[in-house]
């Protein structure tokens, strides 16, 4: 019993002494058992699985809305149509002319039999191709350094699609022949960590897989492999004869796993006696088309020239499809600065896999292995997958082999910077800070890009077979191209597509006439064309659907290296429609061929000095413009150009045709006038005086027609003449913000024929 005696306040202090300690260690408990259950959350979803799971989750809605997005008539066209007529028993090489191994073509054909065909259909499998890519990436960079540096690799693929876009998301062979070489790669660098012989069959069947998805890529990284396996082979201090004992029953699995990749197709070429076809389609061809299909790699003083990409055809050639199509950023339109960004896409691929070659052969310690042998592996495979950009090194074909730069730049950062010890700390934060820099510029660039692809590509094409969001133009004109296929063709009439335009065969659901799909210099100069006029005729074409230009990088054109082609059309077809942008033409079949006269091309020697004149040659002719720049009227004394020719002793007629480009606005009254002048012995002679009145386009997509002139110059024969063709506009008018080719007049197909009348395009 406490003594009374003892103060109320000492009791007080003695309950509270009792009650605490027990209160404390509940609060203790409970705040350890709190820290138990985060470290229990925290550890689930450190698991890989949740890490998978979050990749394919963000990938899947990063990429979804661009695979959903854009249509390419002419590679994605001519696969598709192909890969349904492959399903419906034509057989690749023999009967379907193409120079790339058939992988892509039997897995569309396989999911074509399942769903109904169509872009949208195809573009899905994309989508799983667009995730395992990332999935790959993660796999390959995380196990060589930290999870943070592989989900760097996952994260910069993701954003630099937008860069790559579409060639990332759209149904073509690259992006899974690459997939498939970086997947063997991963199944490579599993086998040097685990020593289980069953990913060496793996990793032979996935770079056989790329081999018959697309052979140089399947080639090129297998060597870079085989450089990974020695590498590894060779990196421990094992005795070199115990190494090679082993080296030899090893590659011998792999080498299996090529062969059983390969068997397949192997059997399927010889069971339909399309063997040798594919002999010379994919070994012998490649190699006699290569010098005629380079483009230059982009030097490294692009990044400092100070005009760098000026021209359409330069822009077409270096610069991504985003770019162009997306409004100007402000703060780096200043110089260019997105420009020698894509100029330095070029030379950043070099410095890191060189870099990462002097690391990987460079051991940090004496006592350390031989080399690095996984960074090794890494660069040698994706290095010489890099190498398949070449000969043709336009931007497009850039980005189809940088997923493997953006798998080896975390690795070989990740390995740098362990090299820079603490005493080197001003150099780790140097690259640290170029490295940061460079990728949030990228990344912003990048997002805000695909905010404007988002927003700019949201029409529909309505098509059964279409699917895919494009530009409200592009739709409007792609729907009217393939409405005149329906309405003047029957249902399984073969129509005759020119050059690149085998999607308007696949969306308008008919045939392609010859085994050429598409009608470029390396497909059917062999013949001149004269193989794509036998399918034609053989399938009684009655319609013909070109473009208006050749392909941009063409340095030949279609009448060049096709003339059997483009002198079938024009002699066979009579031009019905030119499209309101000069982008295609429709030719319907003459109840009788014309013969086409003997001709000299008067603009092939002209002089001119304006800004406002532009001559180009089209697909079957070439055209004189006389163009109102933008913001700017043309001058009141007009536009001039001189153009010279020899006239023959026989004399002959002087045909051209006469038209312009539709303006947006044109004021009341305005016309145009155009005048040629021939010039002989000093004295000049008025042959053409003719006035245009100018209609606005009022909404039309159809091109105003051209009127036709024939010229008698017979008392010139025997003399050099110079031609003067003037124009002068009369009026105002206004074209519309997005019209580039703008108000012209066109002077069309201006030739020197022997006699009046013929075929002309």
């Amino acid at each position: 019993m406490e003594p009374e005696s003892r103060s109320y306040t000492s009791r007080v202090l003695d309950e509270i002494r009792r009650i605490l300690p027990g209160r404390l260690r509940r609060a203790e408990q409970r705040r350890e058992g709190d820290a138990d259950a985060t470290r229990r959350w925290a550890a689930v979803f450190e698991q890989p699985a949740w890490i998978y799971l979050l990749l394919v989750v963000v990938a899947a809605s990063v990429g979804l809305p661009l695979c959903r997005r854009s249509i390419i008539l002419s590679d994605e066209g001519y696969l598709l149509q192909q890969s349904l007529d492959l399903l419906n028993g034509k057989v690749l090489y023999r009967d379907m002319d193409s120079f790339i191994t058939p992988g892509i073509w039997f897995l569309l054909a396989g999911v074509f039999a399942v769903f109904d065909a169509s872009v949208l259909v195809s573009r899905m499998v994309v989508l799983v191709a667009y995730v395992a890519t990332a999935l790959v990436a993660y796999r390959v960079v995380a196990p060589l350094t930290t999870r943070a540096y592989g989900l760097a690799a996952a994260a910069s693929l993701l954003l630099f699609s937008v860069w790559a876009f579409p060639a990332w998301t759209f149904a073509f062979y690259s992006p899974f022949a690459v997939l498939l070489a970086l997947w063997g790669l991963e199944r490579l660098l599993a086998w040097q960590r685990a020593s289980r012989r069953r990913d060496l069959v793996i990793a032979g069947v996935l770079f056989g897989l790329a081999i018959c998805t697309k052979q140089n890529y399947g080639v090129f990284a297998l060597v870079g492999a085989c450089i990974g396996f020695v590498a590894i082979k060779l990196a421990t201090r094992s005795p070199i004869r115990g190494v090679l004992s082993s080296a030899f029953a090893e590659l011998s699995l792999a080498g299996t796993g090529v062969i059983l990749a390969g068997l397949p197709f192997l059997l399927y070429l010889v069971y339909h006696g399309a063997l040798a076809d594919a002999y010379d389609s994919l070994v012998v061809h490649p190699f006699e088309f290569m010098g005629r299909h380079d483009i230059p790699y982009a030097p490294l003083s692009d990044i400092w020239k100070a005009d760098l990409y000026k021209t359409g055809v330069d822009k077409l050639t270096y610069l991504s499809y985003a770019m162009l199509h997306a409004p100007a950023i402000p703060l780096l339109h200043t110089f260019r600065i997105v420009h020698r960004l894509h100029a330095l896409l070029y030379w950043l691929a070099p410095v890191i896999f060189f870099t990462g070659a002097v690391l990987a052969l460079l051991p940090l310690r004496q006592r350390q292995p031989r080399c690095d042998a996984p960074l090794l592996a890494v660069v040698a495979t994706c290095g010489f997958l890099f190498a398949g950009v070449l000969p043709r090194a336009d931007f497009n074909h850039l980005v189809n082999v940088y997923q493997p730069v953006l798998v080896a730049a975390p690795l070989v950062l990740h390995r740098a910077l362990l090299r820079l010890r603490k005493e080197r700390g001003i150099w780790r934060g140097l690259i640290l800070l170029s490295v940061t820099a460079l990728s949030f510029t990228y990344g912003g660039i990048a997002i805000y890009w695909y905010a404007s692809l988002l927003s700019q590509l949201e029409a529909p094409l309505e098509q059964r077979r279409g699917g895919v969001l494009v530009p409200r133009m592009e739709a409007e004109n792609i729907d009217q191209q393939v409405r005149i296929m329906v309405d003047r063709s029957a249902e399984g009439e073969a129509v005759l597509t020119v050059p690149d335009l085998s999607m308007l065969n696949f969306l308008a659901e008919r045939p392609v006439p010859s085994p050429y799909y598409n009608l470029y210099e390396h497909h059917i100069a062999k013949d001149q064309g004269a193989g794509v006029v036998a399918g034609a005729q053989a399938h009684d074409v009655g319609l013909v659907i070109t473009r208006y230009d050749n392909f941009f990088s063409d340095r030949v054109g279609l009448l060049e290296y096709a003339p059997k082609l483009s002198s079938y059309i024009i002699t066979h077809f009579r031009r019905t429609l030119v499209g309101a942008d000069d982008d295609y033409i429709v030719y319907q079949r003459r109840p009788e061929p014309l013969p086409e006269h003997a001709f000299i091309r008067v603009l092939d020697d002209c002089d001119w000095e304006a800004e406002e004149v532009d001559l180009r040659h089209h697909l079957l002719f070439s055209s004189l413009y006389h163009r109102s720049l933008p913001g700017r009227e043309m001058p009141s004394d007009g536009v001039e150009t001189i153009c010279r020719v020899l006239i023959p002793d026989t004399g002959g007629v002087l045909a051209l045709e006469l038209g312009y480009r539709r303006p947006h606005l044109s004021k009341l009254g305005t016309t145009l006038h155009a005048e040629i002048f021939v010039q002989v012995d000093g004295e000049a002679e008025v042959v053409l005086d003719e006035q245009l009145r100018v209609v606005r386009r009022q909404g039309t997509r159809i091109q105003q027609a051209y009127k036709r002139f024939e010229i008698d110059l017979s008392r010139w024969a025997g003399k050099r003449a110079s031609f003067l063709f003037r124009t002068r506009l009369q009026g105002a008018v206004k074209t519309h913000p997005l019209d580039f080719k703008g108000f012209a007049m066109v002077w069309r197909d201006v030739r020197l024929q022997t006699e009046a009348g013929g075929a002309r395009p």
